[in-house]
């Protein structure tokens, strides 16, 4: 049987299959002895188109060390005290300062970047600063404000006034980055200190109201003394009655007294406004001190001398406090309309002057906190705080608050709220009272 089965095995071909699968090993067989040279082909026609697209593709980002960046250098030879330095101010600090309207917020800018490029220079040579603007230097200039002392003072610089000298250094790398000057904004890591937000400045109670309003006499004879105490009181009914600031009571004109649904209103130029805008509205009380003032005013530096002369009229943009000298007696400032038939307007610094000596005169400019036994900071701003207050207290809503003292966000005005209802509906009244009676002393 062995033999017959071999037998019929030779006598039978191999089937298809079977000679297919050999077909296929040979073709794998001759495809791996083939390979390596195939693959090398392949890489060097890579390489070929690699070296061809090489001058069109992106080149590759280096990594960059932002805090050791230089985006500006000190410019060689010129130290502090050398005219060039004031040059060199003129050239980087006075086109940033051009972008702002007023004279007093370029002011400030200047002063803000002049102390730090002072710090700068001077730190160059005692400390070995280095001549590039770096984040790194930014964030040792924060340091340096807040360990050093204000001078004269011997006591370290308030908090805002650091704040804002970093706020000035940050919105002129700001103008520079938009500008195309530097890179990167290097403030970006460079924080300000924390501040609590409570108001700097205390309020007045009405009883301390009628004693400040107790100190203009205006029952006197002489023009220029009776011209002034009006003067004075109707700009302090005004300042109490509406919460104006001080810039805003500079600023304020005749033609923006108007009328409007039968109330008398005065359209204020507020901070940051370009125009006389928003308006407060006029009390009765107001409206009539004003008035006896404007009288007053107008017959002592604008008489009609003939009746049946055509009165020039006062000036449109004749302002609404002025100074006693009257028109055509500044030779101060150039092109000074004050010159020609004007009156000039009093200054933020005359008028703060005015009421910190009517503070002082009621005797409210160092008042003591009986709780804290504290001065309480009492300042010609506490009138715009004293109205908002008493508004609070007497039912006016948070919104019409926010509408009279002309806050852009609501979160200001809601401090007074807060800080009413903190006092008045405290947890600390709901405590039960733990104290030992005293014995009675003999």
């Amino acid at each position: 049987m062995g033999s017959e089965h071999a037998l019929d095995q030779q006598d039978h071909p191999p089937s298809v299959e079977t000679a297919g699968s050999a077909v296929h090993e040979d073709r794998a067989i001759e495809q791996a002895r083939n390979q390596p040279a195939d693959r090398f082909a392949s890489d060097a026609r890579d390489q070929d188109l690699d070296q061809a697209l090489k001058p069109w593709l992106p080149a590759p980002r280096r990594r960059v060390q932002l805090d050791t960046l230089s985006l500006l250098t000190w410019p060689d030879g010129v130290t502090v005290e050398s005219p060039a330095f004031e040059h060199f101010l003129a050239s980087v600090v006075a086109p940033f300062c051009a972008r702002y309207p007023t004279p007093s917020t370029q002011l400030l800018y200047r002063r803000s970047l002049t102390y730090f490029f002072r710090w700068w220079g001077q730190a160059r040579v005692t400390d070995g600063e280095s001549d590039a603007f770096t984040a790194q230097l930014v964030q040792r200039y924060r340091t340096f404000l807040t360990e050093t002392q204000g001078q004269g003072t011997g006591t370290r610089l308030a908090a805002r006034t650091i704040n804002t000298y970093l706020a000035s250094l940050r919105a002129f790398c700001t103008w520079l980055k938009r500008t195309g000057q530097i890179p990167f904004h290097p403030m970006g890591e460079v924080k300000g200190l924390k501040i609590a937000k409570r108001f700097v400045r205390d309020s007045l109670t009405e009883a301390e109201v009628t004693r400040l309003m107790d100190t203009f006499d205006v029952t006197g004879t002489d023009p220029a003394e009776q011209e002034r105490q009006w003067r004075d009181y109707a700009m302090t009914l005004l300042w109490v009655s509406t919460g104006t600031r001080s810039i805003e009571l500079a600023r304020a004109q005749r033609r923006h007294c108007a009328q409007r649904d039968g109330h008398p209103i005065l359209y204020l130029h507020r901070k940051g406004g370009d125009a006389a805008e928003q308006p407060v509205v006029l009390a009765p009380w107001v409206l009539e001190a004003l008035t006896s003032y404007f009288q007053r005013h107008d017959a002592w530096h604008h008489p009609i001398v003939d009746p049946s002369a055509p009165f020039r009229g006062l000036l449109p943009e004749h302002p609404l406090f002025c100074w006693l000298r009257g028109p055509g007696k500044y030779h101060s400032k150039m092109n000074n309309v004050a010159e020609r038939r004007g009156c000039r307007a009093l200054g933020v610094g005359a008028i703060q002057a005015m009421m910190r000596d009517h503070l002082q005169e009621a005797g409210l400019h160092r008042l003591l906190n009986p709780e804290t036994h504290s001065i309480r900071p009492i300042s010609p701003h506490s009138l715009r705080h004293t109205a908002a207050t008493l508004a609070l207290n007497h039912g006016a809503t948070i919104r019409q608050v926010q509408s009279m003292l002309g806050h852009a966000d609501i979160q200001t005005t809601m401090i007074y709220l807060h800080e009413q209802d903190r006092i008045v509906n405290a947890a600390e009244h709901h405590i039960p009272n733990f104290s030992r009676p005293r014995s009675p002393r003999v």
